[in-house]
């Protein structure tokens, strides 16, 4: 059986409502579930239990060919203008504030659909996101230039959806 949002293939990727553009080397959606073991002494090393203490979603994104406007959502602290795009130092300003939602939609002919099919080729919804750009730019001959992001995932705290990280398909 596969799986809703489809066994292999690329994704677009929309941040806060805009497409970041075409990707090169793929997408990479990580959860990992953290726990803590709890021992007894008379149980030496083995643990007798295990208290979840949380959940780390990331999704690793690499970014091609992107405007100017595409990379000023991507970078912190950037300013993006027709002809240029600055960014300056960013010292304690929190992500959760200015997080959104990130959305996955799977490519097929290199299109993704308009609006949200109902049954199949679903969408992955991560609802409080915030991207952290690593920019590395090699001007040689032999790669092409991308832009490393690594979007952090929130609990939401939207009213219908509190503790909520994410989602695959329509809201129902």
């Amino acid at each position: 059986m596969a799986l809703p949002i489809g066994d292999l293939g690329p994704c677009l990727v929309e941040w806060g409502g805009t497409d970041l553009g075409p990707t090169l080397g793929g997408v990479t959606f990580k959860e990992e579930v953290h726990s803590v073991d709890i021992k007894e002494d008379g149980h030496g090393d083995s643990p007798v239990d295990a208290v979840f203490t949380g959940r780390l979603v990331t999704i690793e994104c690499k970014f091609t060919r992107s405007t100017l406007a595409q990379l000023e959502s991507m970078i912190t602290s950037s300013d993006g203008a027709p002809t240029n795009l600055k960014v300056v130092n960013t010292v304690g300003d929190q992500m959760f504030a200015l997080a959104e939602e990130l959305i996955l939609k799977p490519l097929v002919n290199n299109a993704a659909e308009v609006a949200e099919p109902t049954t199949d080729g679903l969408w992955m919804h991560v609802h409080r996101t915030y991207p952290v750009a690593a920019v590395e730019f090699g001007y040689d001959n032999s790669g092409q230039r991308i832009v490393n992001v690594t979007f952090r995932a929130f609990p939401d705290d939207f009213s219908t959806r509190v503790g909520e990280i994410w989602r695959m398909g329509p809201d129902a």
